[in-house]
């Protein structure tokens, strides 16, 4: 069996050491959501409780409208993130295509609109959505933010590299600008598009600041707000809390499973890895 050389065994020691305080915080907290409560900071090694107990977790499923919440989260995130693309694409598509008075100018606007902090723009936002009497309602958490500016910049990077040998072809055999962008386009960036889509899901389902402003009833709340319910002035029920969060991450785990494929490709082609 060949051997790996010196340096090579000091970066995977390095890797799995890595990894492995990454998964800390997940295994601590997965560790709390299946202890006692009244013994949810005793361990008996490292991650392994003193006392295993589900109560947590039945606690979750049981006294609160928990498929409820999670019935909102994906609603919300799948139809957010189905804009993003959607949006996306179209306007990476005009932006690597056509070269107009203006268009560097506002291609950049679209990078500053990556670099402003959400929180920066979160007061004026509310103010807009407000005024249309969206507050308390899915519309307003997600038409302001149906477009991302990270989305159209991953995808306008991508078509920048795409040979317009095959775009003048389309057009000579007479595809017009919805085939063209169909079946030159999106067709050789399946694996940019699913990665993305994957980034921003997961982005939009962890979102936690902007559905507390706007969402008000307790039958709208989306996961990561809801999970606060079981948090009062003065004292956290800790171990419903964890589990409330190991489910919420489930969703996420298995979409990764799914499009892993697609998520490291679309890394390597836009050449972000």
């Amino acid at each position: 069996m060949k051997q790996l050389p010196h340096h090579k065994w000091m970066l995977h020691i390095i890797l799995i050491m890595s990894a492995f305080l990454v998964l800390v915080p997940f295994l601590w907290m997965f560790s709390i959501s299946i202890s006692a409560t009244s013994s949810a900071f005793q361990r008996f090694a490292f991650f392994i409780p003193s006392v295993f107990s589900l109560e947590g977790y039945a606690h979750v499923l049981h006294t609160t409208p928990f498929f409820l919440w999670l019935g909102n989260s994906v609603f919300v995130a799948i139809l957010l993130t189905t804009g993003q693309v959607i949006i996306g694409v179209f306007a990476a598509y005009a932006f690597s295509n056509y070269q107009f008075k203006g268009s560097q100018l506002l291609f950049y606007f679209v990078l500053c609109t990556m670099m402003v902090p959400p929180q920066a723009i979160m007061l004026p936002t509310f103010l807009v959505v407000n005024e249309l009497e969206w507050v308390n309602s899915f519309k307003g958490v997600i038409v302001p933010h149906l477009a991302s500016g990270y989305a159209i910049f991953v995808l306008r990077q991508f078509f920048m590299q795409i040979p317009k040998d095959l775009v003048e072809a389309a057009v000579v055999d007479g595809a017009g600008h919805v085939k063209t962008l169909y079946h030159i386009y999106i067709r050789s960036s399946v694996s940019i598009v699913v990665g993305l889509f994957l980034i921003l899901f997961v982005n939009n389902w962890n979102d936690y600041y902007w559905p507390l402003i706007i969402l008000m009833d307790e039958s709208k709340l989306t996961l990561p707000v809801a999970i606060i319910q079981f948090r009062s002035e003065s004292f956290i029920e800790w171990v419903p809390t964890m589990a409330a969060a190991t489910l919420t991450i489930i969703p996420v785990l298995i979409l990764y499973m799914i499009g892993q494929r697609y998520f490291t490709e679309g890394f390597i082609q836009s050449g972000i890895k």
